[in-house]
């Protein structure tokens, strides 16, 4: 790597191991109440706010993965501006101990990226490829998903019926751990090499196959062919479309075809 591509690295695994770090505290310490409305004390204000400006920041520092600078300075600051100013719904409010928690680590991640060495970035590890797609590239992808599959970033088939060819889906209760393999593998080995991960909050991202996993929720995955699509929904199921995808399904399950188009017990 280089030093601009090893301090983007950086960057992208401050923000994804301090995010676990925060939503696991406020999974086990949050203490406002469950009933007979769902609120939050002062300490929760302090906790996942946390949480939710680092995942604004990593979706914009995932847009800079295979851009180049002129110097390590010019990456350290589009780094530090992003660490600044990205927002996301979850990052604006007018509380004010929420309001310090956000600021408080932006502070931090500005602090890391900006006194990071470049001794300490020659020992930083790879991360597997993840590239959020900038507006242009997002309505170009949305635009091919909508003309080739009726797909328009929001419910597909089995919860709406929109596509224009023959589908299958399953209810992910009665896929195995060795399916999603098999599934994973097929796609992985027929594919061009990066994916499409689209999602309904529009955070679009070219990701590697490693990245790539069919249990998903209100999530479709294509290939730059738009030959195939999978697309899981909130209601636990997984529709393949595509007819070369849809050869593989049918082999993988043969003996178990009364699976197909069954919605979860």
């Amino acid at each position: 790597m280089t030093l601009d591509e090893a301090l983007i690295t950086a960057a992208r695994r401050y923000c994804k191991d301090n995010y676990t770090y925060w939503a696991n505290r406020y999974a086990k310490e949050r203490s406002g109440s469950d009933f007979p409305e769902y609120a939050y004390s002062d300490k929760d204000y302090d906790l996942f706010p946390r949480y939710n400006v680092l995942a604004a920041i990593l979706g914009e520092v995932e847009m800079l993965v295979g851009k180049s600078f002129p110097a390590l300075l010019s990456c350290r600051e589009t780094l530090a501006h992003i660490g600044h100013a990205a927002q996301s719904l979850f990052t604006l409010s007018d509380n004010p101990i929420e309001a310090a928690a956000i600021q408080g680590e932006r502070e931090k991640f500005i602090h890391y990226v900006e006194t990071i060495t470049p001794e300490e970035l020659t020992k930083i590890t790879p991360l597997p490829y993840r590239r959020r797609l900038n507006e242009k590239e997002r309505e170009n992808v949305r635009q091919h998903l909508l003309d080739r599959w009726n797909y328009d970033g929001d419910y597909w088939d089995p919860l709406v019926e929109k596509s224009p060819g023959n589908i299958l889906f399953l209810a992910k209760m009665h896929l195995t751990d060795a399916d999603y393999q098999a599934i994973k593998d097929y796609i992985c080995s027929h594919s061009t090499p990066y994916l499409l991960e689209i999602t309904e909050e529009a955070t679009d991202t070219e990701i590697t196959c490693s990245e790539f996993h069919p249990d998903c929720y209100e999530t479709a995955y294509c290939d730059y062919s738009y030959d195939w699509l999978l697309y899981g929904s909130y209601e636990s199921t997984i529709t393949f479309a595509g007819e070369q995808l849809l050869s593989f399904i049918r082999q993988l399950f043969a003996g178990r075809e009364q699976l197909f188009n069954q919605w979860p017990e």
